[in-house]
C-alpha cells in the first residue's frame, strides 16, 4: 500500500467529521485604546490606522473589491480569531483555516497548508499561509474561495470501480455513466474520469491507425496508459512524474510505428494530368516496367549536384572540387599542369 504524503494527511483532516467543541466561546475584546479616528478601522476591535497595507490582509474575494481588496479585521484579530477557531474545533488548524478562507475569500490548498506550517519567529500562521498561496505552484490553481470550490470538484476523488456488479450498482444510483464494454477493454480499478481518459485517447489513436496489427494494438493500450499518468501529473503539478511518462509515451509510440496525424494525400485535386500518386495507387512507381518514364531528361539532379552540393561541400569541408565544364584554371594550375608534361 502506498505510503500517504504529507498533503494526504491534510486532505484527511479537512474531510473528517469535524468535532466541536460547544464549550468554546469565539469573542474577541473590543479595543480601550482611544485614538483619533483614522482612516481604515477594524471592524473587529475598533483600532484605526492610516494606511491598509501591513494592517490588514489582502484577499481577491470580490466582497472586498471596494476595501482596495483588504479584508476589514486587521491582523491582530485576525490571528486571534484563528487560534479561537483552533479551540472550537477540537485543535485542528486544517479547519480553522479551512473555516478563515471561506469567510475572507481565501484560496485553500493542502499543499499551502502544510508548508505554512514552519514559521518564522515572530511570524503567524495566517501570514505565513497567505503567502504561501501567491506561490506559483499554489497560485496556479486559484486565488478566491470559488476558485477552492471550482478546484475541489475538478480534483474530486469518484469511486473506484471495482467489478462489474460494483458498475451496476454505481449505474442504478446514477453514478458513472461508463459502459460495461469500457470496464471489459480497461479492467477494474479505475474511476469514471479514468475510464473516459483511457477511452478517448484510445479513440484518438485508432482514428488515426485503423489498420493497426494485433502487436500495435497492445502497443496502443500501453500508450493509453501512459497518457493517463502523464495527465494526473499535469493535476498533481508533478514535474518529474510528467517528464518521465511522456519519455515513456515517445519511446512506446515509436517503437509501434503508429502516427497522430492523418496523412491526406491532395495530388488528386490536380487538373492537369495524371499524378505520380494515381499511378501509384494502381501500380506502384517500384514495378512499373518501363524505366525510362521516369529518367531525369531535364539534367535537374545534375544541376543540383554540380551548382548546389557542390559549392557546399567546399564550404564544408574545404575542399577545392571545381566544376568540370565551367572551370577556369588559374596560374598555379597551369604550371602544375606543365610540370605533368
Amino acid at each position: 500500500m502506498a505510503r500517504k504524503s504529507k498533503y494526504d494527511k491534510v486532505r484527511e483532516a479537512i474531510n473528517a467529521a469535524p468535532k466541536i467543541n460547544t464549550d468554546v466561546d469565539i469573542n474577541i475584546i473590543r479595543s480601550n485604546t482611544r485614538k483619533d479616528e483614522r482612516k481604515y478601522k477594524c471592524s473587529c476591535c475598533g483600532d484605526s490606522w492610516k494606511v491598509q497595507k501591513s494592517n490588514f490582509s489582502e484577499t481577491k474575494s470580490i466582497l472586498y473589491q471596494s476595501n482596495n481588496g483588504f479584508i476589514t479585521i486587521c491582523n491582530k484579530c485576525r490571528d486571534e480569531y484563528y487560534y479561537q477557531l483552533i479551540d472550537l474545533f477540537s485543535g485542528s488548524e486544517e479547519k480553522a483555516l479551512a473555516h478563515m478562507c471561506v469567510q475572507f475569500g481565501w484560496f485553500f490548498h493542502d499543499m499551502a497548508v502544510e508548508t505554512s506550517r514552519q514559521t518564522s519567529t515572530g511570524r503567524s500562521r495566517i501570514g505565513n499561509y497567505l503567502a504561501k498561496i501567491n506561490l506559483n505552484q499554489t497560485s496556479m490553481h486559484g486565488a478566491t474561495d470559488i476558485d477552492t470550490i471550482k478546484f475541489d470538484y475538478n480534483n474530486r476523488t469518484e469511486e473506484v470501480i471495482e467489478s462489474a456488479e460494483h458498475l451496476e450498482e454505481l449505474q442504478s444510483k446514477g453514478l458513472s455513466n461508463i459502459s460495461i464494454d469500457i470496464l471489459e477493454t480497461w479492467g477494474s480499478g479505475f474511476p469514471d474520469i479514468d475510464y473516459k481518459i483511457l477511452n478517448d485517447h484510445y479513440k484518438m489513436l485508432k482514428k488515426y491507425n485503423p489498420n493497426c496489427d494485433n502487436n500495435q494494438e497492445i502497443f496502443i493500450k500501453s500508450l493509453c496508459h501512459l497518457n493517463l499518468i502523464q495527465t494526473k501529473a499535469l493535476k498533481e503539478n508533478d514535474t518529474t512524474g510528467y517528464i518521465k511518462a511522456n519519455s515513456e509515451y515517445a519511446k512506446t509510440f515509436k517503437q509501434a510505428g503508429l502516427k497522430t496525424i492523418e496523412e491526406k494525400d491532395n495530388s488528386n485535386d490536380a487538373t492537369v494530368g495524371v499524378t505520380l500518386a494515381t499511378i501509384g495507387q494502381y501500380t506502384p512507381e517500384e514495378y512499373y516496367k518501363d524505366k525510362d518514364l521516369y529518367k531525369d531528361y531535364d539534367k535537374l539532379g545534375e544541376y543540383i549536384e554540380r551548382h548546389m552540393c557542390r559549392p557546399l561541400k567546399n564550404l564544408q569541408h574545404g575542399t577545392d572540387e571545381r566544376d568540370f565544364e565551367y572551370f577556369v584554371p588559374d596560374s598555379n594550375d597551369i604550371l602544375d599542369g606543365d610540370d605533368d608534361e
